[in-house]
């Protein structure tokens, strides 16, 4: 866990020009340090695409989007040079940045370090990456009750099929899900970077009822979690961080984390 949170650090420098940064055109969000990777996004020796999160930029299936995917190497999206796009209001992109895993390019979301507790768990963006801010609390019954009333389906107009992301929604809310999407009826018009970037620990389970993408059982109860008023303080010396491990984000909490 502390060495994925080493290269989400890496990336938190760089954050700042992945959101926000409509005046680019959403083609490539962010500007790449010099490393051995080509202009042309060749692979590295290997058969990597990266060593670090500075041989990958982000980039957007559309030229005005937000980020969805990672690409390596620093060479913009063809025919999105010359497109002038609107400002995207503050916020409304997610809070993610490139980094590079096993290998891959992909795009990860930004530590968060916060202080505030809620009964429901922490919210999530649109790239179910968690921000400081407090869930809304499920409404009577909620979405789901149990594990199987939740399904995996893509996030993005890619998914973690071809370079995405996946999330979970009720069963029933599937059709629904996928036309507030608005992906192009032709999947292949959507630019995608066509890697399998799926987490196959990943599964659909019902938290606090809602439908989340987690890669293990419920995390309730375990040390070192944070967040909720029934769980402990973090100890001195330590702060809540958002983002920093995969179950405890499902489960909509963070994790205690030296700084």
């Amino acid at each position: 866990m502390r060495s994925w949170l080493a290269a989400l650090l890496t990336v938190t420098a760089v954050v700042a020009a992945a959101v926000g940064v409509g005046a680019l055109g959403g083609c490539h969000l962010v500007a790449n340090e010099a490393s051995d990777v080509g202009d042309d996004g060749a692979v590295l020796p290997g058969g990597n695409e990266c060593y670090v999160a500075a041989d990958c930029a982000a980039a957007a299936s559309s030229c005005c989007g937000c980020a969805d995917f990672a690409v390596p190497g620093d060479s913009r999206a063809d025919g999105c040079e010359d497109v002038m796009c609107p400002e995207p209001p503050p916020g409304d992109c997610p809070a993610v940045a490139p980094a590079c895993v096993d290998g891959f390019c992909t795009l990860a979301c930004v530590p968060v370090t916060c202080d505030m507790t809620c009964a429901d768990g922490f919210a999530a963006d649109v790239a179910g990456c968690l921000v400081c801010a407090c869930a809304e609390a499920p409404a009577p019954g909620g979405d789901c009750a149990v594990d199987d009333d939740c399904v995996e389906v893509a996030a993005d107009c890619c998914g973690c099929g071809r370079g995405g992301a996946d999330t979970a929604v009720p069963v029933d809310q599937v059709a629904t899900h996928d036309a507030e999407l608005g992906c192009p009826a032709d999947p292949t018009q959507a630019a995608c970077p066509e890697v399998d970037v799926c987490d196959p620990a990943a599964a659909p389970r019902c938290a606090a009822g809602r439908c989340t993408l987690g890669a293990g059982p419920p995390t309730d109860g375990l040390v070192g979690l944070c967040g909720r008023p029934d769980l402990e303080p973090c100890p001195a010396g330590t702060a809540c961080v958002l983002n920093a491990d995969s179950d405890a984000a499902a489960a909509g909490l963070g994790t205690c984390l030296s700084p």
